[in-house]
């Protein structure tokens, strides 16, 4: 029994070292009242950020060796043994060699190596930047979907609230007479399709805030909290020709492309350093019979026909093929600031138009309605008919706002900063 609960205890704590070490963190702590800041903070702890920003410790790496000199390479050798006895013991016939050989870099090959290396480090940051952009958008993204569907899940909540009213007031009107048994079980299954939309709201809520915290890093699903920010939509962006500058000035994909293009450069020149050959000298000390003494020399790779002309071909060709891409990269980015732009203004427009006209009409006539259908003067058909155009225009006012919002987020994107 002893041994037994000894295992069981084991078992239990090496579960939780493998629970608590294979994620590398602890979870991150959910406020119950999560602003987007404070959600951007959070954001840092993502494992991709932290692998990204681990890839730029694995290029400094390759720069530390880079920057060291080829190690020697120690030869022992022997000739062999005299076999003839008069020439001594069988020591005094061994005939060894000990020699070192060191390569020495030339045309400056080792420094060259070392800027393509600084280039690979450069472009890793500059790639954690461009990660930490996207994953920007995601998160207010995903942030503003939380919002919008607690948005939804509360009008949900208040049209069925105002509906049992109606079923209330209806079953005292039956049993008055006032109304057939009929009518009141239409309005008890209309109840119902209410009921499921709030069960299918939470529903969306609930996978909108899962998705949030898995970009938070978190595993802890079970977290409970409300996204507090509300929507914003009085943003007026500046000038297109401004925002095109900014984008080709602050997006770090074309900073990317950039120093890829730079670094072409650079591996141009070590391919160009490949075509002179490295000198090797040697020396030691060799041990012969009649004579002993210490050996010197130099090893000089002859160049006849092989210059390293196809690396230096290929690493040309390269450099223009990047060229190309950025050159492609900058339209492709001046186009999504331009789309980001005519969708922007289309979701204010729609925003603008719900606010100013149609949102007021629905309540109205919900209103109006609802009051008549109380006094007996409209039907529950009426009534049914004026609620779903009043449900409707809310959510379309509530998505209209949301597709806003992320329209906003999106001209960040594509510029690359916030606005």
């Amino acid at each position: 029994m002893v041994k037994r609960f000894l295992y069981c205890l084991a078992a239990i704590c090496c579960s939780y070292v493998w629970g608590t070490s294979a994620w590398g963190q602890e979870n991150p702590r959910i406020p119950e009242k999560l602003t987007l800041k404070a959600a951007r903070t959070l954001l840092q702890g993502n494992p991709s950020l932290q692998a990204s920003k681990l890839e730029i410790e694995a290029e400094k790496g390759d720069i530390i060796g880079a920057e060291k000199y080829p190690n020697p390479s120690l030869s022992f050798l022997s000739d062999g043994w005299v076999l003839d006895s008069d020439r001594g013991s069988f020591i005094d016939r061994f005939q060894p060699s000990l020699t070192v050989r060191q390569e020495i870099p030339t045309a400056g090959r080792r420094k060259k190596r070392v800027r393509i290396e600084q280039a690979d480090a450069e472009i890793a940051s500059m790639r954690l930047e461009d990660l930490s952009r996207r994953l920007s958008f995601e998160l207010k993204r995903t942030y503003f979907q939380v919002v919008l569907f607690q948005h939804d899940l509360d009008l949900a909540g208040e049209i069925l609230g105002r509906f049992r009213e109606i079923v209330r007031l209806n079953q005292t009107r039956n049993a008055a007479g006032e109304i057939s048994g009929g009518e009141l079980r239409r309005s008890e299954a209309a109840e119902y399709r209410l009921f499921a939309e709030v069960v299918n709201a939470e529903t969306r809520l609930g996978r909108a805030k899962s998705e949030l915290l898995a970009l938070l890093g978190s595993t802890d699903f079970s977290r409970s909290f409300a996204a507090v920010d509300g929507f914003e939509t009085s943003l007026l962006p500046p000038p297109e020709t401004e925002l095109r500058k900014v984008a080709l000035r602050q997006r770090p994909d074309l900073a990317v492309a950039r120093a890829q293009i730079r670094r072409s450069g650079s591996v141009i020149e070590f391919e160009q350093a490949q075509s002179k050959p490295n000198i090797a000298a040697i020396g030691g000390y060799k041990r012969e019979l009649d004579s002993s003494g210490p050996v010197l020399g130099v090893e000089i790779p002859l160049f006849v026909s092989n210059r390293n002309q196809g690396a230096t071909h290929r690493a040309r060709a390269e450099k223009q093929v990047l060229e190309n891409r950025h050159l492609f990269g900058q339209i492709n980015v001046l186009k999504e600031v331009r789309m980001a732009l005519q969708k922007l203004e289309g979701d204010r427009r729609r925003v603008d138009a719900l606010e100013k006209n149609y949102l007021s009409k629905a309540v109205q006539a919900r209103d109006i309605t609802e009051a008549s259908y109380r006094l007996g003067e409209a039907s529950l058909m009426e009534f049914l008919d004026a609620q779903r155009t009043y449900t409707e225009t809310r959510l379309l006012y509530n998505r209209a706002r949301y597709d806003l919002q992320i329209s906003r987020a999106t001209l960040e994107l594509a510029i690359g900063e916030d606005l």
